[in-house]
């Protein structure tokens, strides 16, 4: 793509994205630029019909209206949005690192007390989102961003977020969110598949993170061949126990606290009302194990 200058920043390299969107890295030659040296850049791309594109538009800008309201160590912050050189673009906080899941493919095995960090600083992003009426709808390794140090943990992507109680702000996506392919991990909840999203739906989401990442990440003490394992090892077998109804949780068989377990299992229970009630409520029993 043509290096073009939004708000005084050129493009670089492409650093994510999704269907309709490219994140890209940006940076401004500027001496004092306005949101520092370097920033990320969501460039929305238009396809489909006119009443397609007028739907992607109306929750591209409400998903930076959305964030740019947000502020919290734990969240990217969105600084900026708005049409430049005819295109829409959202420009946002550049962490330097990548996303959660990327991390999870990587072979190196990290200490559960590292992974719970990680974790909990994520989880203290979505309860302040929670604090704020908003209901994430798509929590997952994917949308949380992590530092090369592991030093910086932010949530990202309200692509599809819903305010609950604000009549005139419809659900543009009521049914949203993510089944990985061949369904071998879903982090959608029963109610949000059928279109009834809410902050428990997030905290499921966010319990099936949990087992994600501790299935696929935790270094196993004293088994080094257990430490060599891809995450497709680490995952395959236990998603089909899981959904088959062998087992409850990904991390089942592992060599963890059982408290963990336990909360996992409450996190992700199939009734709203039998899991945590806040995010709060989690994290401080999350906090246990820092």
């Amino acid at each position: 793509m043509k290096r073009q200058d939004f708000g005084g920043y050129k493009l670089e390299e492409v650093i994510g994205g999704g269907m309709y969107t490219k994140v890209y890295r940006a940076h401004s030659a500027l001496a004092r630029p306005i949101y520092g040296d370097t920033v990320a850049i969501k460039i929305l791309y238009l396809k489909g019909s006119f009443r397609e594109r007028a739907k992607l538009i109306s929750q591209f800008e409400r998903e930076a209206e959305i964030a740019t309201g947000l502020n919290h160590p734990n969240i990217v912050k969105v600084y900026n949005f708005g049409k430049y050189h005819n295109q829409y673009a959202i420009i946002m906080e550049y962490v330097n690192g990548t996303n959660l899941k990327e991390m999870l493919y990587q072979k190196n095995k990290l200490p559960l007390n590292v992974l719970i960090k990680i974790l909990y600083e994520a989880g203290q992003g979505l309860a302040h989102i929670h604090k704020n009426n908003i209901v994430h709808k798509d929590v997952k390794p994917d949308n949380i961003l992590v530092s090369e140090d592991l030093a910086v943990v932010k949530m990202t992507d309200f692509g599809i977020a819903k305010l609950p109680g604000r009549l005139w702000q419809k659900d543009i996506f009521p049914k949203g969110g993510t089944v990985t392919k061949y369904g071998t991990i879903s982090y959608v909840a029963t109610e949000q598949a059928q279109g009834n999203a809410n902050f428990y739906s997030d905290i499921y989401s966010f319990g099936v993170t949990i087992d994600e990442v501790i299935t696929a990440k935790v270094e196993v003490p004293d088994e080094p061949e257990k430490n060599q394992e891809d995450y497709f090892r680490r995952i395959d077998m236990r998603s089909y126990r899981k959904n088959t109804g062998k087992q409850a949780i990904l991390c089942e068989d592992l060599k963890i606290p059982s408290e963990l377990k336990e909360i996992i299992r409450k996190a992700t229970r199939q009734e709203p009302f039998l899991r945590y009630q806040s995010m709060d409520e989690l994290l401080l029993e999350l906090k246990k194990f820092l």
